[in-house]
């Protein structure tokens, strides 16, 4: 290092300095694994040593000095870092290079090494950027379509000995003897076409929570695998993942969570169950990001067709056909189905439908008095819990003036 040069006569330290200070204010940095974490911290050094010679020999870095940076981006796709994380941990990694160069070598223009580090923040976002969404790409038609081909093919089951199928699951990391939780990631609404790019970013955030899961995306959403015999913290790690999505499509994403099956046979079993999570769990709850099969698997023994469309005519249509208001029969339906959702609260199902909880009480006396049943009795009430719950199964509700969509049966009230 020349005279020039004096100012970070110890890039090793600064590369840690560096390191620290990002793992301390970057949620994203702060739980990584020893060896991701050594990684970081020898590209800083890199950052460091590139940092110092742009100030302080005011010249900017050539694609040469900046392909270890390059390097780096590209290696941050497969630990699970996504590209908003990296490029913010270069604006902290360069503000506190900054902040060092300027206690350390007061004999500069401030002005000027201002300049220069903001420069030098594009140069290096420029490049990881490249880097990180070459190698993503890369990723998405090499390792990535081996996985998916894998995956999708336990999924449908397409295979006629055990023997076969015990190969593609160890050719995925993981064990044909275990267990394994299935989980589906798609859009809430039917039509919504989520971009790839989209759910391979929340699969990024899945893997850096979880490792020795296996994930894909195929045509029925984002599939994944997780080794485990319990379902326990799945779901809150599914819904942290969805909380950090971004894009146009952002706010419809939704995960619905199998049971845990053991062996390979059954992981087609368990994303099924996922999928039935999904679709179900938006029509009972469909304010919910994350539904777990057990919790909804009462319900999965209702299958579309003749015997629910009985089933909640008998219990609601006649009496609801015979109810002349007209929009009075949605209402009604609307009233009792935030109250069941809510667990019978009182003050929670009034705030919910936007009215005061003497008028909700108003409401409940009407149904009890057109159902001949005491609605707010929890025994009582169970067959029109069910039914309500039911109707946008129905194929076919004449009684409702159509087939009811749950959009027109609760408009914004989804709870």
């Amino acid at each position: 290092m020349t005279g020039s040069q004096r100012g970070f006569e110890d890039p090793e330290e600064i590369g840690r300095l560096l390191t620290e200070t990002i793992c301390a204010q970057h949620p994203d940095y702060a739980a990584l694994s020893p060896e991701v974490y050594a990684d970081v911290v020898d590209a800083n050094v890199q950052n460091a040593r590139l940092y110092a010679y742009v100030v302080l020999e005011d010249k900017r870095p050539t694609p040469a000095q900046l392909a270890s940076l390059a390097d780096a981006a590209r290696r941050r796709v497969g630990q699970g870092v996504t590209l908003e994380s990296l490029l913010r941990a270069y604006r902290i990694g360069a503000r506190r290079m900054w902040k060092e160069m300027s206690e350390r070598r007061p004999d500069l223009d401030q002005h000027a090494l201002t300049d220069l580090t903001l420069n030098y923040i594009d140069w290096i976002s420029t490049t990881g950027e490249h880097a990180y969404l070459g190698e993503q790409r890369r990723l998405l038609a090499s390792g990535h379509d081996r996985t998916r081909l894998s995956l999708g093919a336990l999924v449908e089951d397409h295979f006629t000995t055990d023997d076969e199928r015990d190969a593609a699951v160890g050719e995925l990391g993981l064990d044909p003897a275990g267990a394994h939780v299935g989980a589906v990631i798609a859009g809430a609404h039917t039509g919504v076409a989520v971009p790839v790019e989209q759910l391979w970013g929340v699969l990024q955030s899945v893997r850096r929570s979880a490792p020795t899961s296996v994930a894909a995306v195929l045509p029925r959403g984002a599939v994944v695998l997780f080794p485990a015999s319990a379902t326990t913290g799945i779901s809150e790690l599914l819904h942290r993942a969805l909380q950090s999505a971004s894009g146009p499509h952002a706010d419809v994403l939704r995960a619905g969570v199998g049971e845990p099956r053991a062996g390979a046979a059954q992981i087609a079993a368990t994303v099924r169950e996922a999928e039935r999570a999904l679709l179900l769990g938006g029509i009972l709850h469909p304010g919910k990001p994350v539904h777990g099969y057990e919790d909804i698997r009462f319900f999965d023994l209702f299958r579309q067709g003749e015997p629910v469309d009985e089933f909640v005519r008998v219990v609601l249509g006649e009496q609801l056909k015979a109810d002349r208001a007209g929009r009075g029969r949605l209402d009604m339906i609307k009233t009792l189905y935030v109250w069941f959702t809510l667990g019978m609260n009182r003050k929670a199902s009034a705030e919910r439908l936007g009215v005061h909880p003497n008028t909700l009480d108003n409401r409940l006396r009407q149904a009890t008095n057109l159902f001949g049943v005491d609605v707010t009795s929890p025994e009582q009430s169970f067959r029109f819990q069910l039914a309500v719950r039911l109707i946008p199964l129905c194929n076919r509700a004449e009684w409702l003036d159509g087939p009811p969509a749950l959009a027109d049966i609760l408009g914004d009230e989804g709870a």
